[in-house]
């Protein structure tokens, strides 16, 4: 293998092993991951059109035994096909989400603050209609009080309980969008370095602030700007996905989309001589496929 291949792949593999680590999560089911991964990509590009697959051939391009491949064709047959389908995250979720990820609902030190249920400004009444959909926040409330990831204090607050719960639900939301997010990620990366008429945009940029305060003056700045862009986003894609589910021209559909991420490291390791100073980063990549 390539030198920098080798050092690569690490870093590049460094953050779904820090989840997994969290979730107790062993290394033996990342391998077997991995190979079933290999096994998918590979029959996109070598399996014939008329569906025949040579196992030979697959043992070739993934370097694993015949053997292998062979028992993962099987387990994927059994599990109802080689990709499983995408399905919408359940509603509690999704708030409790946008609780422990949004800036506007975390304290100073970055962690998911109390909130009261009604109110115009942090409050779980807003939360709920920022992430739940056309839900009222009193059933969410009750869902996550039933799942026990909410508790109410005695001055009326809501809070989220520190429970392993919670815990092991955080991971498995954060690897779920860890693993839809990372496909149209590194198809905008690859396709800005291409040679097609149609390339994707990713820009980038970050900074080291002198403190903590400048940081935080940074999320809660550039956190409104980002939700601002993608509820535009929202309501431009709106009467164009009415257009598109009434036509019949399925086939000339094109998906399109739009990513926004901000980013708080505290200290990074290369920048530690630096002092305590934090660097902050911002993307916005988008990009556009057809579909399948």
């Amino acid at each position: 293998m390539d030198r920098r291949i080798e050092d690569t792949l690490p870093n590049l593999l460094l953050p779904v092993a820090r989840l997994l680590v969290r979730g107790g999560i062993g290394i033996d089911e990342l391998v077997r991951a991995a190979k079933r991964a290999y096994l998918r990509a590979a029959m996109q590009v070598v399996v014939r059109q008329d569906g025949r697959v040579n196992i030979s051939r697959l043992s070739v391009v993934t370097g694993m035994t015949r053997k292998e491949i062979a028992a993962l064709l099987g387990n994927s047959q059994e599990s109802g096909g080689a990709a499983p389908k995408k399905r919408g995250q359940q509603r509690a979720l999704r708030v409790l989400k946008g609780w422990m990820t949004d800036p506007r609902f975390r304290n100073s030190r970055g962690y998911p603050d109390k909130i009261g249920f009604r109110g115009s400004k942090k409050s779980f009444a807003l939360l709920v209609k920022l992430y739940g959909g056309d839900v009222t926040p009193k059933a969410v409330l009750r869902e996550l009080e039933r799942m026990e990831i909410v508790e109410v204090t005695k001055a009326g607050a809501l809070r989220l309980r520190a429970s392993g719960n919670r815990y092991s639900l955080e991971v498995n939301s954060q690897l779920s969008d860890l693993a839809r997010l990372f496909e149209d990620f590194a198809l905008a990366i690859i396709r800005q370095n291409s040679n097609t008429e149609d390339p994707s945009f990713i820009g980038f940029k970050d900074s080291i602030v002198p403190s903590t305060g400048d940081a935080a003056y940074f999320m809660r700045r550039f956190s409104g700007r980002a939700s601002a862009l993608l509820e535009d986003f929202e309501r431009w894609s709106v009467g164009r996905e009415a257009s598109r589910l009434a036509s019949t021209q399925e086939h000339g559909a094109v998906r399109v989309g739009l990513g926004v991420y901000l980013l708080r490291s505290e200290r990074p390791i290369a920048d530690r001589a630096i002092g305590k100073k934090s660097r902050v980063r911002v993307a916005i990549p988008t990009g556009k496929r057809r579909r399948n």
